[in-house]
């Protein structure tokens, strides 16, 4: 019955647009009149582009809509078309940049950058966002190259062990360990990522990446849930030409290992294979991956062992934007866990979605991201765990909503505010939970 704290934690944790534009340029010769009665079959903002290209807000608006459907040519040319009636346009140079960027053409998008920041109609936001991705150029034209970050700060939680309220007896007759009832705590975290990507040079843009994740918490006061985690992911990247849209496949090699109750508790090594793609403005990244898991046990956890089996993930992931200042990420993953004993064993589904905004004030100089989320995940576990309820296997719910606001200090530095609550319904009332917890601490990126 003492595992059941981890498995708590567990708990917690388009072509036509570019075709019209061809068959303008060859009708180009002809008169104004025949132009004007094409225009009438095209769309709108299309149409007021092509009659009148010193209309600044069509032409953004068809760039933009050209970019959403992925024709980044027809988007470019129209930028273009825009610099050379008011080159002093920042937010164009700033697009154009943006564009070559998702190209590759990198000391291309770096001109474009430079030459906005040079200009007087900058506004800071814009600023910040030209910044960095000249920044992310300087490291993506490099062969050896680093990025990360490292962040620390407090967390309260008004249920720190995710555990039940008072609840003596079990349905299988034995007494709960009141030491994984709900209870408020305190905690000081850290974490940190380091990624390393090297460059092969070649026309396919084949890589060898590294990364490594890192998490430690102590409690104020309950230290049985004290918890350390390391990850190590290292695998070659291989560009596919062949398919466009900036695809490439990566297989991997995975271990981790973690510290509950500042004890070894669990180690694994496996791999996963990962693909990524774009569609239009969308980012798309599917991904396997099969990992081999060991526990120990421990005076806290003296049935972890129990645990022990192949965990296999099978996942969606996509990015993309809504708006100029705003943007969402998501991800759905199904997982199987086949454990040594067989109440332990499960199968889950989760959906995670952020929708991250950028907004300025007037009197800051960097952007503000505020970014509200939502997750659930839902659990059905093999067979009723006798140490519980001998008749009823778990099912369990969780639901997590979520708050964060990343305040700017200063160029890769921020301080950071997240207001989550955490929710979990089961057929077992020992696995019901609720939490609301509070995270503030700066973070520093590289």
């Amino acid at each position: 019955m003492k595992v059941h704290g981890w498995r708590a934690l567990q708990t917690g944790l388009p072509g036509a647009v570019s075709c019209a534009l061809c068959f303008a340029f060859l009708v180009a010769p002809a008169s104004a009149q025949a132009i004007s009665e094409l225009a009438k079959n095209l769309d709108p903002a299309f149409a007021t582009n092509l009659t009148n290209p010193r209309d600044i807000p069509a032409a953004l608006t068809f760039a933009t809509g050209a970019t959403q459907a992925g024709d980044i040519e027809s988007a470019i040319s129209t930028y273009d078309r825009l610099l050379f009636y008011n080159p002093n346009l920042s937010s164009v140079r700033f697009q154009l940049g943006s564009l070559y960027y998702r190209l590759g053409s990198y000391g291309q998008a770096r001109a474009y950058f430079e030459s906005a920041l040079r200009m007087r109609d900058i506004t800071p936001e814009l600023r910040q966002q030209a910044e960095e991705y000249i920044v992310a150029i300087d490291k993506k034209l490099a062969p050896d190259q680093f990025s990360g970050f490292a962040q620390t700060g407090v967390r309260y939680q008004t249920n720190a062990s995710l555990g039940p309220g008072p609840q003596a007896i079990l349905a299988s007759g034995q007494t709960f360990d009141g030491r994984f009832f709900a209870r408020p705590d305190w905690n000081w975290f850290g974490a940190f990522a380091l990624n390393y990507v090297h460059d092969f040079g070649t026309q396919y843009g084949n890589t060898f990446e590294t990364s490594v994740i890192g998490y430690d918490a102590q409690q104020f006061a309950l230290h049985q849930f004290d918890l350390g985690l390391l990850e190590l992911r290292a695998g070659p990247r291989f560009g596919l030409p062949e398919i466009g849209n900036g695809a490439s496949i990566k297989p991997y090699a995975v271990a981790t290992g973690s510290l509950l109750a500042d004890t070894p508790y669990s180690g694994g090594i496996g791999g996963g294979l990962t693909v990524h793609f774009n569609a239009g403005n969308v980012a798309l990244d599917p991904y396997v991956e099969v990992v081999q898991q060991g526990y120990r046990n421990s005076s806290f956890y003296p049935l972890a062992s129990g645990l022990a089996g192949t965990l296999e993930t099978y996942a969606f992931q996509a990015s993309g934007p809504v708006a100029p200042s705003v943007s969402w990420q998501a991800r759905i993953a199904f997982a199987h866990d086949d454990t040594v004993f067989d109440p332990y064993s499960y199968n889950s589904f989760a959906a995670d979605l952020w929708l991250p905004w950028n907004f300025t004030l007037p009197w800051y100089p960097y952007a503000w991201t505020i970014t509200p989320s939502v997750g659930v995940t839902d659990w059905r576990y093999k067979a009723p765990d006798p140490t519980i309820d001998p008749n009823v296997a778990q099912h369990s719910v969780a639901w997590r909503l979520a708050l964060g606001l990343d305040i700017p200090i200063r160029n890769l530095f921020t301080f950071g505010v997240l207001l989550q609550y955490s929710s979990v319904a089961s057929n077992l009332p020992v696995f019901s939970m609720r939490d609301l917890a509070v995270t503030l601490g700066p973070t520093v990126k590289f």
